[in-house]
């Protein structure tokens, strides 16, 4: 019998389906195959989904839903006007609070890491593991 691939180890919290209830998630992401696994995997684990190609977009949705986003996912490269982190740092600003944000790319540079960890995002780099973003999402801020 194999062993799993290294990347995929075993996650405690990958066993509790609501590890992320109460969680409104606004996700930025233009790739449409990525977007609808990464909708489906948040909502596994009992969060609400807002999805939406930029900032605007995501925070009439949050409204018209009378949501108030806890947390906000972005592809740094979206493909629109706006790139992915200033999309995060709109919503995380219509929040007035402390929205967590996590910043999703393929992009290796220093200069993208720089950039995140500038605005105060958290940077995930693609791809990524499910246990990735759950324990990203469930880590103290």
């Amino acid at each position: 019998m194999r062993s799993p691939p290294s990347h995929v180890l075993p996650d405690r919290k990958l066993d509790r389906e609501d590890a992320l209830a109460g969680e409104v998630i606004v996700l930025l992401e233009d790739d449409d195959l990525v977007c609808r696994a990464t909708e489906r995997m948040l909502r596994r684990f009992g969060a609400e989904v807002i999805i939406a190609g930029g900032s605007q977009e995501a925070i009439a949705i949050a409204a018209g839903r009378r949501l108030v986003p806890s947390c906000v996912i972005a592809d740094y490269w979206l493909s629109g006007a706006e790139s992915g982190l200033n999309a995060a740092a709109a919503v995380r600003e219509s929040t007035k609070g402390a929205l967590r944000g996590l910043i999703v790319t393929g992009d290796l540079s220093r200069e993208v890491a720089d950039n995140v960890a500038a605005a105060g995002f958290r940077l995930l780099r693609k791809p990524v593991a499910v246990e990735a973003y759950i324990d990203a999402l469930t880590a103290p801020q």
